[in-house]
């Protein structure tokens, strides 16, 4: 076979594998393609020449339509362009950076602040650059994707324990105590769920067994707590590490984890998605810095209760409607619809009717608990609520 057949042949041998896997996942309801949607006002989208209303957006408090951080934006932008340049080690730390991290410490009381370009590549390369093949992580079997990667690729042992079942957590805890590098990981808010880990038990648990402990605050910080500081409120050293992102209530992109000092000196020499990485551009660093300043005020405040009280009521309608939901108080409200057909039946029924409401399925979520993710803002009026609540 001459050089040009052979790649042909495997060619076809890529094409045929790639589309056996596409009609696989159709077949099971699990097929997922990018929509683009036309946003016209707060929570109104234009998507193929309809008017929606988004009740999918991780952007809680609206922020990413305020003018202030939009401006901030501009002005640094034009300020230093458009790129960073480099990664953060190199030449890639303007003023702003140091400056971001300076008010997540002075915002969160913490000894010291990273800065990373996302959520996810910041548990990937913290995780990595926190555990090796010595290592023990107990993991909540609801977390993130993305910690699930980094807990993959450090090359650590890891248990899953039952979902915020503390008693699961404690016996794996004492199955492997003669472990001396152990690490517990969990979210302080479910992303797909909507409810709380029990913070004040993990913490006890790691001191009684001296683990690292580690928390991804994505959907807390913001949302929960005294000026948005989510459920653990202010950084403490009981907590080792806490993650958070600037992509969900802070309405921009980007994250930032808490820690102490000599922790923050070691992973700037071995998280390799922080060294490797160019840094976030200048615009979007003094958006996140605009957003922690406003994070602090009471126009803010105002709109964390306004969300928190619609949450509460919307539930309270569902569950009167027998909706299955799973427990919580917060904006992400995941109603159970159980087999992945009948959830986008019930999600392309409420898009038909005007709603935007996606199913969440495996491998997101767990077999057999498909769902439908709806996410409420302060962008929402009472009125589109109760019109959603009126087609449920």
């Amino acid at each position: 076979m001459n050089r040009q057949k052979y790649w042909m042949h495997l060619r076809m041998h890529d094409e045929s594998k790639y589309g056996n896997f596409i009609q696989g996942i159709k077949d099971k309801d699990l097929f997922r393609q990018a929509k683009v949607y036309y946003h016209t006002h707060d929570a109104e989208y234009d998507y193929e020449g309809k008017r929606i209303i988004n009740f999918s957006s991780n952007s809680y408090l609206g922020m990413h339509l305020d003018q202030q951080l939009i401006q901030a934006s501009v002005e640094a932008t034009q300020r230093y362009g458009v790129s960073s340049t480099a990664s953060r080690l190199v030449c890639g730390t303007l003023p702003l950076h140091a400056d971001l991290e300076a008010a997540i410490c002075d915002w969160k009381g913490a000894e010291a602040s990273i800065v990373f370009n996302s959520g996810f590549q910041a548990n990937v390369g913290l995780l990595q650059a926190l555990a090796d093949s010595g290592t023990m992580i107990f993991v909540d079997r609801l977390v993130h994707a993305s910690i699930i990667d980094g807990v993959r690729l450090s090359g650590a042992k890891f248990q899953r324990f039952k979902h915020n079942d503390m008693s699961s957590l404690n016996d794996l805890l004492k199955r492997y105590e003669s472990v001396e590098n152990k690490i517990i990981v969990s979210e302080t808010v479910f992303s797909m769920d909507g409810d709380m880990a029990p913070v004040d038990d993990l913490i006890g648990l790691s001191k009684q067994y001296k683990a690292f402990l580690y928390l991804d605050d994505a959907h807390g910080a913001g949302v929960y707590g005294e000026a948005g500081c989510g459920p653990t409120g202010k950084w403490a050293k009981d907590v080792d590490l806490l993650l958070g992102t600037f992509s969900k209530a802070f309405g921009s992109f980007g994250a930032y984890a808490c820690m102490s000092k000599s922790i923050k000196d070691y992973l700037l020499n071995t998280c390799r998605s922080y060294i490797f990485s160019t840094a976030l551009p200048p615009g979007v660093v003094a958006a996140n810095l605009k957003a922690v300043e406003l994070m602090c005020t009471k126009e803010y405040e105002a709109k964390r209760k306004y969300v928190m009280d619609m949450s509460r009521k919307l539930r309270c309608s569902l569950e009167a409607k027998a909706y299955k939901l799973v427990d919580g108080d917060g904006p992400i409200v995941a109603i159970i619809m159980g087999e992945e057909k009948l959830a986008l039946e019930k999600s392309k029924n409420l898009l038909d009717k005007g709603f935007l409401v996606p199913a969440i399925r495996p491998p997101t979520v767990p077999k057999g608990t498909a769902r439908l993710r709806l996410t409420l803002s302060s962008l929402h009026t009472e009125e589109q609520v109760v019109a959603l609540l009126d087609v449920l």
